[in-house]
């Protein structure tokens, strides 16, 4: 719905933009101090536009259709500008614009992480920065703190929209398994161009950036700037792979059975870990799957996996891992382990954060560069499985996808561990060599003439050592095995490859 206040963007001389901020200080309840500062808050900020092009998870060798995302880019030190990951994840164009129509530009990403949402571009001309002020952080938001949230007019002029926070949590985060501090706010942000993606200030300062508003509810949550001065300072560093990790998921230990069964005393809190990533730093200290975390850095954690911060209250021990250390520092963990028999005793672990660890996963979370990784053998298509290939059936896919790869993908750290990763059958192209093979699609591939399969590049070690002139491929269970004729499967390949449009030469 637009708002009465764009009957005045016909006429925009000087008298009448200072008259339209004087209005927005009116209706947003700031004070003279604010009137003072309200017209700079421009000056922080550039209009972003990005063209995005995701891999295609079904068809690896293609991109899916383009699309245009928009929001604000706030300026920070360094001549740089802070947005969202997904603002600029997998884009292919970054453009840039001053909020007054003024100079444009294009940026390159320049540090990006997409569990925590965030990312650092760059302009690719700096002079699209001149006159432009720096938004510093603030660190002192609070329960009950006032925010405002900012947009443009479409002639440049700010617009603050208060904002009350109603609750600072460990929060889900758009990646799969991701849990930040996050601020959750009571708002009514008015439709402009652009998307949600925009700051939040407190005192004049960056307080964090807008990731999701829900206009049923009124309700937005906001990556904060704690965690948004983590990821500065992290991104800053070589080979920076994400915020800091412990590598174990933990599930909440309440009622009297569990403890009673762990023989854990009954006054005794902490939380009961239900996984450890392979290869993480909680497997490398010594932690173990079905352990009692007790406390983490001196600091006692309840039933909740909660602790007491003295700034935040009760938070998730999350925290201390991804905002309160880094990667390679190290941490004090009192755990409870259980020996049998309703008994059992306190050890201490010294764990050492890493950050993201792909080795680890063997289904993993997300793809890494522009292209999904495939082999084409004859009318095959192998891949690894992944999340983004089982998210490929929608929002409820843990439904609908396969049920079989479901089932691998939520129990992969049981897996032996010289399984890297899954190699899939995920399609298989009409032949005269594949003919009734066609329901054999989304099942784990075994072994290849003998050869036993556990990473891709497996499939292509194996496509050089035919039996008796065929190829063997062996599927999970009892589906297969698949022959394929080793003599004619370089020209069926390439043939379906011109008749599906594939790049003949990858």
């Amino acid at each position: 719905m637009r708002e009465p206040m764009r009957a005045f963007h016909h006429t925009t001389p000087a008298k009448t933009a200072a008259m339209l901020a004087s209005l927005l200080l009116a209706l947003t309840g700031c004070g003279k101090e604010k009137k003072e500062s309200l017209p700079s808050q421009g000056e922080s900020v550039l209009r972003v536009t990005s063209t995005i092009q995701h891999p295609d998870i079904r068809r690896p060798w293609l991109k899916k259709n383009p699309f245009t995302r928009e929001g604000l880019g706030t300026i920070i030190e360094g001549g740089r500008l802070l947005v969202t990951a997904d603002m600029v994840s997998h884009a292919t164009y970054i453009g840039l614009e001053k909020p007054n129509d003024g100079p444009k530009g294009t940026a390159v990403v320049e540090a990006i992480d997409e569990e925590c949402n965030l990312a650092v571009i760059r302009p690719v001309d700096p002079e699209i920065l001149k006159g432009s002020r720096p938004l510093p952080l603030d660190m002192s938001v609070r329960t009950g703190s006032t925010l405002q949230i900012l947009q443009l007019e479409p002639n440049g002029s700010p617009a603050l929209s208060p904002a009350t926070v109603t609750t600072i949590a460990l929060m889900p985060y758009p990646a799969d398994n991701a849990y930040y501090l996050l601020y959750r706010v009571s708002t009514t942000i008015p439709q402009r161009e652009g998307s949600y993606v925009v700051p939040a200030l407190h005192d004049g300062k960056l307080a964090g950036l807008v990731m999701r508003y829900d206009s049923r509810t009124q309700a937005a949550e906001i990556i904060p700037s704690p965690l948004i001065a983590r990821f500065l300072k992290e991104s800053a560093k070589p080979g920076f792979n994400g915020l800091g990790r412990a590598g174990l998921n933990w599930g909440e230990a309440r009622g009297r059975s569990l403890r009673e069964w762990l023989g854990a005393p009954k006054d005794l809190g902490g939380v009961f870990i239900t996984s450890i990533e392979r290869g993480g730093a909680a497997e490398k200290a010594g932690l173990r799957k079905g352990d009692l975390i007790v406390s983490a850095e001196g600091k006692p954690i309840d039933s909740e996996g909660n602790y007491t911060d003295p700034n935040l209250g009760k938070i998730s021990l999350g925290n201390l891992a991804t905002l309160e250390s880094a990667p390679g520092e190290t941490g004090e963990i009192v755990y409870f382990r259980s020996t049998g028999q309703g008994t059992g005793t306190l050890g201490t672990a010294t764990i050492t954060l890493t950050g993201r660890n792909p080795d680890g996963e063997v289904c993993p979370t997300r793809i890494s560069g522009e292209r999904v990784p495939h082999v084409f053998m004859g009318g095959l298509l192998f891949q690894e499985l992944s999340r983004p290939y089982l998210r490929e059936w929608g929002g409820n896919w843990r439904s609908e996808a396969p049920q079989n790869l479901v089932y691998l993908d939520a129990f992969q750290e049981e897996l032996p561990p010289a399984q890297k990763h899954l190699v899939i059958l995920s399609r298989i192209l009409p032949s005269e060599e594949t003919l009734g093979c066609e329901n054999l699609t989304n099942r784990l591939v075994v072994a290849i003439n003998g050869r036993p399969i556990r990473e891709l590049s497996d499939v292509t070690e194996a496509a050089k050592h035919p039996v008796n002139g065929f190829h063997r491929i062996d599927l999970e269970g009892a589906a297969g095995p698949i022959y394929l004729n080793a003599s004619t499967l370089r020209a069926e390949e390439e043939r379906l490859k011109r008749e599906y449009g594939i790049p003949v030469t990858e």
